[in-house]
């Protein structure tokens, strides 16, 4: 199946770009009916045509569901706990969005930088990696590479809690995309299923549905959260790591991968990407690590708001089997 690149509804197109505060950022693509920048089309087709090799490892997740914090675990278990790498080099380098030529085809933070995105076609640096490729994508199971489950490579995939990650996702369209809505207008979009790349009860259930797999490891962010060691064993032996892990290496690892140490981290926190940014610079608030606390969604929402999500939340996952920490 094709993908196929459709323009807005009026009342969608116009309530994005309010949001947004830009115009016809936006399109539809199929299957799915996913809201993605309509730079998309110009590297869906590519996408899609992508070969898979059997030894890639792929970190799937929805925007803000850990991948970031998950990304730099799985690389350093891949790469023999390559410290010196990870604290100088860019997770980006390392461990490459597949979609990043359009995430940042037109983002006003990082404006600076957007011409030499442009300029650099995000599969084709995939395409192209030697060895072992770690790569990480937000992308839906059914607007990935065709190939994906055919050549089945490992698949680690990352789910958080929904009001935590709607309450952080907020965050990261302010940080990337200079997003102009408040946070009542963002959620309302998000439980209508029109936040980009999702709706993203879809996007878990597919991964959910083939947790089973022997090529498919599924991960929650809150057990991340609450017991990090237990979770790098489980990846280690996953990815068939050449040995079990020492209890100090577990610890080290640990150790490198707090929040505080990640938000310091310039290999990891993206604003080598966003240096001469405005919001970077004027707003010390606004991060892109951010908190990564579990429950941080009751500073946000009043009651009013969380149970409409809990409507949201039993319509679309009860009797899947997949459920949610949310404190």
């Amino acid at each position: 199946m094709n993908f196929e690149y459709n323009p807005l509804g009026d009342g969608l197109r116009e309530r994005l770009d309010a949001f947004f505060g830009r115009r016809n950022h936006f399109i539809e693509v199929n299957p799915g009916r996913v809201v993605m920048p309509k730079a998309f089309a110009d590297i869906g087709d590519s996408i899609r045509e992508l070969p898979i090799r059997q030894n890639d490892v792929w970190l799937m997740s929805f925007p803000r569901a850990g991948s970031t914090w998950a990304q730099e675990m799985v690389w350093l278990l891949g790469n023999n706990l390559d410290y010196e790498t990870a604290r100088n080099q860019l997770q980006q380098v390392r461990t490459p969005l597949l979609e990043l030529s359009a995430i940042f085809s037109d983002d006003r933070s990082v404006e600076d930088t957007v011409t030499r995105h442009e300029k650099i076609d995000s599969v084709q640096c995939v395409h192209q990696m030697a060895g072992r490729r770690f790569i990480k994508s937000h992308l839906p199971w059914q607007l990935h590479p065709r190939e994906m489950d055919i050549v089945r490579p490992k698949i680690i995939y990352v789910v958080r809690n929904p009001k935590d990650l709607c309450v952080s996702y907020y965050y990261y369209c302010q940080l990337i995309h200079r997003s102009e809505g408040t946070f009542e207008e963002f959620c309302d979009i998000f439980l209508a299923d029109q936040a980009p790349i999702g709706p993203m009860w879809a996007h878990a259930l597919a991964f959910w549905k083939r947790r089973n797999q022997e090529n498919v490891l599924f991960l929650k962010y809150e057990d991340m959260k609450r017991n990090l060691p237990d979770v790098i064993r489980q990846c280690a032996e996953f990815l068939e790591y050449d040995r079990e892990l020492t209890a100090e290496e577990v610890q080290k690892m640990c150790d490198h991968l707090q929040f505080e140490r990640m938000q310091l981290n310039p290999a990891v926190n993206l604003e080598p990407l966003m240096k001469d940014s405005s919001i970077i610079q004027n707003d010390a608030g606004v991060k892109f690590i951010r908190k990564g606390e579990i429950g941080d969604w009751k500073n946000h929402m009043d009651s009013a708001l969380s149970s409409r999500f809990d409507i949201w939340i039993k319509e679309h996952f009860e009797g899947s089997g997949l459920e949610f920490d949310y404190e």
